[in-house]
């Protein structure tokens, strides 16, 4: 049996839910405590179920004074469908209302059976309404709530939330949905086809954000080249012209972008890029595989040629950039030939950030008669084979970094130390900083993933 399949075996299923179980006053049981997992979409959509519930009088809370645990969450791989199954069962110990949310009860509808409350990523705006019968009506009410009608979010932009603890990230979505059609990916059938946000919405959110002291703005999407398709063009470049015309201290990074619809769009990006120094220069551009016939079994319109043709653009207009990139190990028919390709097109490119995932099959791949056909063991080797060549190249290229300086912006605070951005995003350590605002920092140490600095200008 599946390890999700023993952990959901655990739990009974129940139909429906007796709200008296709740007890208490009805203004004291309308807190919630929301954990977010999973893509900048996700936290997108969290920031808009933040909204929604204060907007109808609900408070957040932490995880112990919180009546309603609300879980927004990831179904695209299988370590963080097991994650997120262990983290609803320790939350069910406290005896917690839990609302679950998001791609996973599409993906893997069993796990709707462990929780009180279910929502498809379409269904959020239904929350604070089904809660709150929930809680006044004292009696039995429907629990599941994912037929995913589609809706128009763009409509509720004015409603997202922030949290307000860290003003220096906010991620703002331009569209839902792709126009792929790849058969290990099951996002799609979560997020349905493609859905582009009105280009002045868009715009009035990130101002509204830098208003609000934001200092990166990261713009997202299920595939951000695709942007504006659905609506006759690719508008991905005027958008970011016009965010270019804005004022103020903030860095814009542009989130993942198939490279199919990127390479019909590259050369504006660069050239905006080039004239503005409000871009991260970053690019986010999924491979899966070095092998053309392994990119055709996947279904997928990205051919190595396109990823190539940006790469080498990219190269041309800039010394220094971060270039990321997503490979699957083991997809089925995927040979050790097929697989030397990968790792000589990877050595070749030599990618800053690299996600390794292992195929594992779900429902939607099933149906497409996809089988999970290559060894576990095998899996886990080439993945390994592939981490310590990314690994050998990124101490390389770091160690160029040794002695220089670089203007960054700090954005994060992990334990003592400080995370900072360079213009081309490349993560910085330091021991002290301030979130939010830019320092001249020398460049003292480095690892394979990230650089260390100390702050030499303010």
């Amino acid at each position: 049996m599946a390890p999700v399949a023993q952990l959901v075996e655990q739990f009974p299923f129940k139909e429906e839910v007796p709200s008296s179980s709740l007890g208490g006053g009805t203004f004291k049981m309308k807190t919630f405590f929301l954990e977010t997992f999973g893509c900048k979409f996700n936290h997108a959509d969290s920031d808009l179920i933040r909204g929604i519930l204060k907007k109808n009088n609900w408070q957040e809370r932490d995880q112990k004074k919180a009546h309603f645990f609300i879980i927004n969450s990831c179904g695209v791989v299988e370590k963080t469908r097991l994650k997120i199954i262990k983290r609803i069962k320790e939350i069910k110990k406290r005896r917690k209302k839990i609302v679950l949310t998001g791609c996973l009860p599409l993906i893997l509808p069993e796990v709707s059976f462990l929780v009180d409350f279910v929502f498809g990523p379409k269904e959020i705006l239904k929350i604070p309404n089904v809660l709150e019968e929930f809680i006044l009506k004292r009696k039995k009410i429907k629990r599941s709530f994912v037929d995913n009608q589609e809706i128009d979010k763009e409509e509720f932009f004015c409603l997202r939330e922030r949290k307000k603890d860290q003003h220096v990230i906010a991620t703002i979505p331009i569209g839902e949905g792709c126009l792929g059609n790849c058969v290990f990916c099951a996002t799609k059938f979560a997020r349905g086809r493609l859905k582009s946000f009105s280009l002045d919405l868009i715009l009035r959110d990130i101002k509204r954000a830098i208003d609000e002291g934001f200092s990166e703005i990261d713009l997202t999407a299920q595939d951000l080249a695709v942007y504006g398709l659905d609506q006759g063009k690719l508008l991905l470049p005027r958008l970011l012209s016009e965010i270019s015309r804005f004022k103020g201290n903030f860095k814009v990074r542009l989130g993942m972008a198939n490279p199919y619809y990127f390479s019909k769009i590259s050369k504006e990006i660069i050239k905006i890029f080039k004239n503005s120094e409000k871009f991260f220069r970053f690019f986010h551009l999924p491979l899966q595989s070095g092998d053309d016939r392994i990119l055709k079994l996947m279904k997928r319109k990205s051919l190595t040629l396109h990823f190539l043709k940006i790469f080498n653009e990219i190269r041309e207009n800039f010394r220094d950039f971060v270039l990321a990139t997503d490979i699957i190990c083991g997809f089925p028919g995927e040979t050790e030939k097929s697989f030397q390709k990968t790792l000589s097109l990877i050595d070749k490119v030599k990618p800053d950030i690299l996600h390794i995932f292992r195929f594992s099959s779900n429902r939607f791949s099933e149906k497409r008669n996809i089988k999970d056909n290559i060894p576990s063991f095998v899996k886990k080797e080439r993945s390994r084979r592939l981490f310590d060549l990314w690994k050998k190249n990124c101490f390389q290229k770091n160690e160029k970094f040794l002695g220089k300086e670089f203007k960054i912006l700090i954005t994060e605070k992990r334990g003592s130390n400080f995370l900072g951005r360079m213009n081309t995003f490349r993560a910085v350590i330091l021991e002290d900083g301030i979130l939010g605002r830019f320092f001249r920092v020398k460049i003292d140490d480095f690892s394979f993933n990230y650089l260390k600095g100390k702050i030499i200008e303010k």
